[in-house]
């Protein structure tokens, strides 16, 4: 492959990062620090901007890699925002793009592209975490529909959302593979409800809360797809794609640190001389930019395995974000590092984004699933004859 960007990801390139220097980037100290009515308020204004630029648009087509070129600049610009409209229109929209029916896609793809819907995607319990077999939320079958019973926690854009795709048991017996099934909900309907905001450690002005689903009655259309049983196959899926969006988030928030960290060593001095020259700083600022450009080769070879359709690409995403999960966590503390005991002080550039790095060895699968994943594929490969 070639790492070379083509002439229109170029120009897509600079085109976002214009916009969002201008239009993103001056609200992201507000997000971080605001009121999660406030940050509702900012974020609808936020998203409905970048549908209009276009972006929702990439982000439902299968340009993966434009979508991270795009994405790693808006990233940069409000680390927040890109998982505010990742959750929108990856995790929520793509599910319906690949699954949904005729009849789903022309109900939600439109309205999303346009920005006049935000959606979300409902999946983690407490108590199923990295074991979705202690999954809670059941679907019981009604004549002409379904019960939906249940809750969901950390629901990205909950408070915002107009509708959610949510993960429900349909047939137990069956397990996870087939025995469970997408729910397209709209947030109008009867017997589903929108927790109070949860206050998170980062990303902040990406509003967060729970979902609890109390007799919730649904008609047959409700599944996505049209039909159950296929939840699991279709929520995999989705997750290739949301694991090289959480790579770029993490390659976003690391070049941001990157550059807040290079400005201030070569703004302030020490013996006469800007602290970039001493060793100590210039090597961790050369670690910063490595760590930087080998998590975006990897999610470019991703990217470029989605495109293809290489059997390997499930396993390269979880390489993508197993690596710039870890590393961008590396780069935010070393870049706070650099600042000295002002990096640490709340209201900082360097602050914000050491606790936004935090988020990504956590979600969609913690790095020990990664872990687990990459290692079962492995074993498989290389087992004896």
């Amino acid at each position: 492959m070639d790492y070379q960007l083509s002439d229109s990801h170029g120009k897509l390139k600079a085109k976002m990062e214009k916009f969002c220097s201008d239009e993103i980037a001056p609200g992201a100290a507000f997000l971080d620090s605001c009121s999660g009515n406030q940050a509702a308020l900012r974020m609808k204004s936020n998203l409905k901007r970048l549908a209009a630029e276009g972006y929702y648009e990439l982000l439902l087509s299968d340009d993966f890699t434009g979508q991270a070129v795009a994405g790693e600049e808006l990233a940069k610009a409000c680390p927040a925002t890109f998982l505010s409209a990742m959750s929108s229109a990856t995790a929520f929209g793509r599910a319906v793009k690949l699954f949904g029916t005729d009849d789903q896609q022309q109900k939600i793809v439109p309205s999303l592209t346009a920005g006049e819907m935000i959606g979300a995607l409902a999946i983690s319990e407490g108590d199923a975490g990295s074991d979705m077999n202690l999954m809670r939320t059941v679907a019981t079958r009604k004549r002409g529909g379904w019960v939906l019973n249940g809750s969901k926690d950390l629901v990205t854009n909950a408070p915002v959302a107009d509708a959610f795709v949510v993960l429900a048991w349909t047939d137990r017996d069956a397990g996870l593979e087939n025995g469970t099934a997408l729910f397209l909900i709209d947030r109008a309907t009867e017997g589903i409800s929108v927790g109070d905001y949860v206050e998170t450690m980062g990303l902040r002005g990406a509003v967060t809360a729970g979902v609890t689903l109390n007799d919730c009655v649904l008609t047959d259309d409700a599944v996505l797809g049209g039909a159950p049983g296929a939840g699991w196959v279709q929520l995999q899926r989705v997750l290739d794609e949301i694991r090289i969006a959480v790579s770029v988030l993490c390659v976003g928030i690391g070049v941001s640190s990157m550059n807040d960290a290079t400005a201030h060593a070569k703004q302030k001095k020490a013996f006469g001389k800007p602290i970039g020259l001493f060793e100590g700083v210039g090597t961790k600022l050369a670690t910063i930019y490595t760590l930087n450009d080998i998590g975006r080769m990897l999610i470019y070879r991703a990217t470029w395995a989605m495109e293809t359709k290489d059997p390997e690409r499930s396993i390269l995403t979880a390489c993508a974000k197993l690596f710039t999960s870890e590393g961008v966590e590396q780069v935010s503390s070393m870049a706070m590092q650099i600042h000295g005991g002002h990096g640490y002080l709340k209201g900082t550039v360097a602050e914000r984004l050491y606790r936004d790095a935090r988020f990504a060895a956590l979600a969609y699968g913690t790095s020990e699933m990664q872990r687990s994943f990459i290692a079962k594929d492995t074993l498989d490969r290389f087992r004896p004859a």
